[in-house]
C-alpha cells in the first residue's frame, strides 16, 4: 500500500539540543520532535524514580490507604477484582503480592470470566464478595462506570475502593475512594491500569513508612500491563516501564522465569518483546478459558507449578494463534468483496467467531486496510464486537453518536466492544461510515509515514548507538525513530524471507548496512544488485537471531530513484 511520507515538525532547534546535550544532530532532531519540553530533556535521557509524582496527588489517596490500613490490622477480608487482559492481571498480581507481604491473610483474588460476565466489576463478583464476607473491595483495571454493582456492594454493607484508568461516565460510582488519573486533577491522565495500582501501593508503603524496595522489585508486572495495555510511553510510564524492564529482565518471579524460557526468550527483554511475546501467552488463558491461570503463574512461588501453567499458556497461545489465523482469513475475504469507495469503516460479522480473538484480528485488519474495522461474533440474537481504529478516527466518540443502536460499548480513541443485536448491525455500519465520511478525509485512508530525521550510514557509530538506546524504551507516546536514507544502491543478496519479506544490503560510500524489509517481497524482482538507488524509511531494531543482537535497519517503505 502506498504510503505518505511527512518530516516532523520540530519543536525547538536541533542543533542547539545537539550542542548542549552533547549528542549526534539525527538524534537531537529526534528529540526535538517528541512532546516533550526543552527543559525536560534531560530527565527524559535520563529518567529516576524520583520522577514519578506523589501518589497522594489522587484526591481519595489518602481515604484508600488508611482504609486499606485498617483492613490489614483488622483482618478483614479483602477481595482484590481485577480483569481479564494483561494489564488487569499485572495489576491483581501487584496489589495481591504486596497486600500479602503487608500482612492481610484473607485475600479473594477475583477475575470475571469474559465469556459470561464480561468486562468490568462484575455483578456475581460483588455476590461472592457478599457470600464470602467480604469488608472490602479493591478493584484494579475497572469499576468507574460500574454504578449498580458498587450500589449493591455498599447496600450489602462493604466499601469499594475503586482503581481505574478508564474514561468515567457523567455519573461516578458511589465508591468509598475512587482513584482514576482521568478523575480530579492528577497531573499525568495516561497510567495504565496497573500503575494506578502502583500508584495505591507505593501510598500504603509511605503511609507505613517501609522501604519501597519489595515493591520496587514488582516493577516487571508494572512494565507487563503498562506496555501490553498501549497506554503512552511518555511521562510517568516512561519511567515505570524502564525501571520495569530492568526488573524484568532479572525477574526473581517463578512464573516469568518459566515463561521466558517456554517462549525461549533467552536475551534482552525490550517492550517489543512484551507486546508479540509475553503479553499474548498471559492474554491466551483470558481469550480461550480463563485469565486465573496467567494470575496464578504471576504470583506462584514453586517453579515446578510455574513451568506447568507457562507450558499450558504456551499450548493455549498455540491454539490461539490457529483460531486467529483462520478468523483473518474468512475476514480478509469479507473484505475483498466490499466497494472500498464506500466502507470506509470495515463492520464484519459472522457466526461463532471467537470472541476472545476477534480484537487481534481486528487489529491487523486495520493495519491492512488503514480504516476502522469492527468485527462481531454473531451468536442467536445477539453479537459481541471488537473494534480498532487509525490515529484520525476517535472510535470511542464515534460509538457514541451511534448508541441507540448499541446494546453497550465501551473503550477509548483506539480500541472499543460493543454488543449489538444482530438486525441492527446494518444501522450500525450505515451510521459509523456517516461519521467517518464527516469526520475523515479520502487522504486519511492513506497510511502515514512521519521521518524524525535524515540519516548517513557513516552517521550509524557505535557511540551513535549507545546515545540512540538513552531514547528508550519505545512504545506509543515515543515510538521507535524513523529515519531517511536517501539514494543508497542495493547489494549484495537479494533475498526472499518467509511468505512477504526481504533481506539485502545497502551501500553508501564505503559503508554497508543490512536491510530487513517486512512486508515487501514484491520489490524482490523491482530492486537489482549493484544498480538500483533507494530512498529508504526505516527504523534501527536489533536483529535477535544475531548472535551479537547487531542493529540493522528495519524498512518501512521503500521508493526506487532508478
Amino acid at each position: 500500500m502506498q504510503k505518505r511520507w511527512h518530516f516532523r515538525e520540530y519543536l525547538y532547534d536541533p542543533l542547539s539540543i545537539s550542542m548542549k546535550y552533547s549528542i549526534s544532530l539525527p538524534l537531537a532532531r529526534v528529540l526535538s520532535s517528541r512532546e516533550i519540553g526543552e527543559d525536560e530533556i534531560e530527565s527524559f535521557l535520563d529518567p529516576k524514580l524520583e520522577h514519578l509524582n506523589s501518589p497522594y496527588l489522587f484526591a481519595d489517596m489518602e481515604k484508600a490507604v488508611e482504609r486499606i490500613r485498617k483492613a490489614i490490622e483488622s483482618d478483614e477480608t479483602i477481595m482484590i477484582h481485577g480483569d481479564y487482559d494483561v494489564d488487569g492481571v499485572s495489576a491483581l498480581a501487584l496489589l495481591y503480592r504486596n497486600l500479602e507481604r503487608l500482612g492481610a491473610s484473607k485475600i479473594i483474588p477475583y477475575i470475571p470470566d469474559r465469556f459470561n460476565e464480561g468486562y468490568g466489576l462484575s455483578e456475581k463478583g460483588v455476590r461472592e464478595a457478599i457470600e464470602k464476607g467480604v469488608g472490602l473491595i479493591i478493584t484494579v483495571d475497572c469499576g468507574v462506570t460500574a454504578v449498580d454493582e458498587i450500589k449493591l456492594a455498599r447496600e450489602a454493607g462493604i466499601d469499594v475502593i475503586v482503581t481505574d484508568h478508564h474514561e468515567a461516565q457523567e455519573v461516578l460510582p458511589p465508591a468509598f475512594a475512587l482513584i482514576n488519573p482521568k478523575v480530579g486533577d492528577y497531573p499525568f491522565r495516561e497510567l495504565a491500569g496497573v500503575g494506578v495500582a502502583y500508584k495505591l501501593m507505593e501510598a500504603l508503603y509511605e503511609k507505613l513508612d517501609l522501604d519501597k524496595k519489595p515493591l520496587y522489585w514488582d516493577l516487571d508486572l508494572v512494565a507487563l500491563g503498562t506496555v501490553a495495555d498501549v497506554v503512552p510511553l511518555i511521562d510517568e510510564n516512561r519511567v515505570l516501564v524502564k525501571f520495569g524492564l530492568i526488573v524484568l529482565n532479572d525477574t526473581l518471579k517463578a512464573g516469568l522465569k518459566a515463561l521466558k524460557s517456554t517462549a525461549h526468550l533467552n536475551g534482552e527483554i525490550f517492550p517489543w518483546h512484551i507486546s508479540f511475546i509475553i503479553a499474548p501467552r498471559l492474554n491466551a488463558a483470558g481469550r480461550l478459558s480463563h485469565a486465573e491461570k496467567a494470575f496464578r503463574l504471576l504470583v506462584t512461588k514453586n517453579g515446578e507449578e510455574a513451568m506447568t501453567i507457562a507450558r499450558e499458556l504456551e499450548d493455549e497461545n498455540r491454539k490461539r494463534q490457529n483460531i486467529e489465523k483462520q478468523i483473518l482469513e474468512e475476514a480478509r475475504e469479507m473484505a475483498a468483496n466490499l466497494n472500498l469507495d464506500e466502507n470506509w469503516v470495515l463492520v464484519l460479522g459472522k457466526r461463532d467467531w471467537h470472541e476472545g480473538v476477534i480484537g487481534i484480528v481486528a487489529s491487523k485488519l486495520t493495519e491492512m486496510y488503514h480504516r476502522p474495522t469492527l468485527l462481531i461474533s454473531l451468536g442467536e440474537d445477539m453479537g459481541k464486537g471488537s473494534a480498532r481504529s487509525i490515529p484520525s478516527f476517535h472510535l470511542y466518540n464515534a460509538l457514541k453518536e451511534a448508541e441507540d443502536i448499541l446494546i453497550g460499548f465501551g473503550g477509548h480513541k483506539y480500541a472499543a466492544g460493543f454488543r449489538i443485536e444482530i438486525d441492527r448491525i446494518g444501522d450500525l455500519r450505515e451510521a459509523l461510515n456517516r461519521v467517518a465520511k464527516r469526520e475523515l478525509s479520502e487522504e486519511d485512508l492513506i497510511p502515514e509515514i512521519y521521518i524524525d530525521s535524515k540519516i548517513e550510514i557513516s552517521e550509524i557509530t557505535g557511540e551513535f548507538l549507545k546515545e540512540y538506546e538513552k531514547l528508550a524504551p519505545f512504545g506509543l507516546g515515543n515510538p521507535l525513530p524513523v529515519f531517511l536514507l536517501e539514494e543508497a544502491e542495493v547489494v549484495g543478496e537479494i533475498e526472499k524471507v518467509g511468505d512477504n519479506h526481504l533481506r539485502f544490503t545497502v551501500r553508501k560510500g564505503k559503508d554497508f548496512l543490512r536491510v530487513f524489509a517486512p512486508g515487501h517481497a514484491e520489490f524482490v524482482n523491482r530492486l537489482e544488485r549493484g544498480k538500483s538507488l533507494i530512498d529508504l524509511v526505516f527504523q534501527l531494531v536489533r536483529n535477535n537471531r544475531s548472535p551479537r543482537a547487531e542493529y540493522e535497519l528495519k524498512a518501512l517503505d521503500i521508493r526506487i530513484k532508478k
